[in-house]
């Protein structure tokens, strides 16, 4: 899901998430394949990420367009953890930047320069549902933006997982936003392994026109 939360691998332990995301807009549609996102534990309440796509943008009437987009590290550090049904809290920075030798950013493919990511998660899980939220800005050489998200997930089976979320973005003049509605399952095909899948749209956009379909399917290894 577009909404993040507190939860860490674990002292030592990895956890790796590969996958696909496509998203479809009236005339034209980008995709992600894959999307690499690898991640490690560090004590109980840390986390490091690192995160890259290879994306393909095509435009009706125009050939299509790919390369590398933009790499992400970033550290997680749960500062506050109220046990296992209490509340959790965790900030995320992460900095984004172009990949040496990428020509991606001339293409348009992706933000040319560096991007600041700094947003905190917050959860707690209340009769079963798990409620996740998010807020954040994202520092940008010209505009920055803030972005937020929202989820309550729910166990529909010993190993299926539900979560329904909304998730948005506005400039800093709150001139432009955007909002996305999702919904998303997760089965556990071992203790170390699930399949996630998740769909959605954008119930709308001020900047350009609304994305009819927003996909992502992948796999996640825990070691």
């Amino acid at each position: 899901m577009i909404t993040d939360d507190p939860g860490t691998p674990g002292d030592g332990h990895w956890e790796f998430n590969f996958g696909v995301s496509a998203e479809k807009r009236p005339g034209s549609q980008v995709s992600e394949l894959p999307l690499i996102d690898l991640n490690y534990g560090i004590g109980d309440r840390l986390q490091l990420k690192y995160e890259v796509p290879y994306i393909r943008f095509s435009e009706d009437g125009t050939s299509s367009m790919s390369g590398f987009g933009n790499s992400a590290f970033g550290l997680k550090w749960r500062f506050f953890d109220a046990g296992e049904n209490g509340l959790s809290m965790s900030v995320y920075p992460q900095l984004e930047f172009n990949n040496p030798g990428s020509s991606s950013d001339d293409k348009g493919l992706v933000e040319k320069g560096t991007v600041f990511v700094l947003p905190f998660q917050f959860e707690r899980e209340v009769g079963g549902f798990t409620f996740i939220s998010q807020i954040g800005r994202e520092f940008h050489s010209d505009d920055d933006t803030y972005y937020y998200g929202c989820s309550v997930g729910h166990q529909v089976g010993e190993k299926v997982g539900l979560t329904v979320e909304l998730a948005g973005a506005a400039d800093t003049g709150l001139h432009r936003s955007q909002l996305i509605a999702n919904i998303g399952l997760v089965l556990d095909l071992s203790e170390s392994t699930a399949v996630m899948l998740s769909v959605g749209r954008e119930l709308h956009n001020h900047e350009e026109p609304d994305a009819t379909f927003i996909g992502y399917f992948g796999g996640q290894w825990r070691l």
